[in-house]
C-alpha cells in the first residue's frame, strides 16, 4: 500500500507542472515565432547612463506547449559615467516564454568584449570583457511595436526601458 501510495504522489507531482501549464489561457498569436527579427532600443541607469540597441532572432519555437522559443542576436550598447566611457558588443541567447498574448517574457545572456575610456586623472582606456544576464517583457501594443523592460545586468545597467519593433 505505501509503494501505491509513493507511486500515485510521484504520479501527481509529474503532473502537476502540465497541469498548471494547461490552465493558462489559450495564446491565439505567437509574439516571438520562428523566423521573427526584433530591433530594441533600451536606456538605462545602473553604473551610469546606458544606451543599448538589440537584435533578436527566432531561431526555434514551440517548446513548452508551443508558447516557449529560442532567440539568438546581438546587441551593443555604451555606459557612460562621470570619470568613463564604455562601448560594448555582445553576442546573445534568449529563451522566451509567452504567458498571454501580447506579452513576451524572456530571461537572456550574453558575452562579448569592450573598450573603456577613462578622464586621464582617473585611469588608462582598456579593453575588457562584457557580460549580461537579464530578465524583460514585452507587451505588443500594435501589431509590430512594443513596450519592452529589462532587469539584470546588461552592459552596466541594473534596469533598462524602451520599444522594440518587430519585423
Amino acid at each position: 500500500m505505501r509503494k501505491l501510495l509513493k507511486k500515485v504522489a510521484l504520479a501527481v507531482l509529474c503532473l502537476l507542472p502540465l497541469s498548471s501549464v494547461m490552465a493558462l489561457p489559450r495564446v491565439t498569436e505567437p509574439v516571438f515565432a520562428r523566423g521573427d527579427k526584433t530591433m530594441s532600443l533600451l536606456l538605462g541607469y545602473g553604473d551610469g547612463f546606458t544606451q543599448k540597441l538589440a537584435f533578436d532572432f527566432s531561431a526555434i519555437d514551440g517548446w513548452f506547449a508551443g508558447r516557449g522559443s529560442m532567440g539568438i542576436g546581438a546587441s551593443v550598447g555604451n555606459c557612460i559615467g562621470n570619470h568613463w566611457n564604455r562601448l560594448s558588443l555582445e553576442l546573445t541567447a534568449s529563451l522566451h516564454y509567452q504567458l498571454v498574448d501580447k506579452l513576451d517574457t524572456y530571461v537572456s545572456v550574453g558575452a562579448g568584449g569592450g573598450y573603456k575610456w577613462y578622464d586621464h586623472l582617473y585611469g588608462s582606456d582598456k579593453g575588457f570583457f562584457s557580460w549580461s544576464t537579464n530578465a524583460g517583457v514585452r507587451w505588443y501594443f500594435s501589431s509590430s511595436w512594443a513596450l519592452n523592460v529589462e532587469a539584470g545586468y546588461t552592459m552596466g545597467s541594473y534596469i533598462l526601458a524602451g520599444v522594440t519593433w518587430r519585423f
